[in-house]
């Protein structure tokens, strides 16, 4: 994506948030933004999407192809802020990833601040982490190669998963973090992308301020690593990691020191870096040449990882 293409996507998407900025306004607008950039008829194919209930949770099941041999089973979270996103504006990567990685992804619902606040959602990611362990022989067939995976919000919950999950048996296979928030301590000024990108590249400070605030009760302890994954004690043991950011976003210097966390604990990692990609944009598959080549890179460091 060159300069111009970045402008013309900020612009479409809009810059600050109006005076009159609601929950609703901006679960609507990024449902709006995700067909846009990606409409469902350039998404990627896949033989067949289920519907299911996980303590009622709505969720999808992707399958890539209509047999049934073993493969990766995926459970991809997806992002928002933790207040916006739906299984509609999961669609784009989760039919990517099934398509390309040729694994059954299981995407859910988890519940949205402000209505539900941390752990809330975390809780419905262990839960729907549990059914796709509890369910693996009818999903992909093969419980050592269970991935967890999701982009921002979503890869906040699964960097948790995959910490949580150090000593359950098999153990995860792998877990996959697109620009994921991992540090919500936003006073940290070991970031210089969160200034160097707070405004003008989609995803602004402002709007991570905003999330944040809403998505954590009051006095919250932001180093509590089920808060903020960066902050554990401990990396080794970990499953291997595929980590992308975008360089033209806030959250970029985060996921790149989560990444050599990773490796410095002795955990395979992946760390891919986009130029010219800002926040969000694997979603705009259906527009930006960068973002599919993105996405195939990731594809490509997730099989090899597998």
């Amino acid at each position: 994506m060159m300069a111009t293409d970045i402008q013309f996507v900020v612009r479409a998407l809009g810059g600050e948030a109006p005076a009159h900025w609601t929950i609703s306004g901006a679960r609507q607008n990024h449902e709006q933004t995700s067909e846009w950039l990606t409409p469902a008829d350039v998404r990627s194919p896949v033989a067949k999407v289920e519907g299911f209930h996980i303590e009622g949770m709505e969720t999808r099941v992707y399958r890539p192809t209509a047999d049934d041999s073993p493969r990766p089973t995926l459970l991809w979270l997806h992002g928002g802020g933790w207040m916006t996103g739906s299984l509609n504006t999961a669609d784009i990567i989760a039919r990517a990833l099934a398509s390309a990685a040729n694994a059954v992804v299981v995407t859910p619902h988890y519940r949205l601040a402000p209505e539900h606040l941390w752990p809330s959602g975390l809780n419905d990611a262990r839960d729907a982490l549990s059914w796709v362990r509890n369910n693996i022989d009818s999903l992909g067939g093969d419980p050592g190669q269970i991935v967890v995976g999701g982009d921002s919000a979503g890869g906040n919950l699964a960097a948790i998963l995959a910490h949580e999950s150090r000593d359950t048996q098999p153990g995860l296979a792998a877990q996959v973090l697109i620009y994921p928030v991992v540090d919500l301590d936003l006073t940290s000024a070991q970031y210089p992308s969160r200034t160097l990108f707070a405004k003008g590249y989609h995803l602004e400070l402002a709007d991570l301020i905003q999330c944040v605030t809403t998505y954590l009760p009051e006095n919250t302890d932001v180093s509590d690593p089920s808060v903020s994954p960066i902050r554990s004690a401990t990396f080794a043991g970990l499953p291997p990691a595929v980590i992308a950011t975008a360089d033209l976003d806030p959250l970029r210097d985060e996921g790149r020191l989560y990444a050599e966390k990773l490796q410095e604990a002795g955990v395979r990692v992946q760390y891919l870096n986009t130029p010219g990609l800002v926040h969000g944009g694997f979603d705009m598959l259906g527009v930006s040449p960068t973002a599919r080549s993105a996405m195939a890179g990731l594809v490509d460091a997730l099989t090899q990882l597998l």
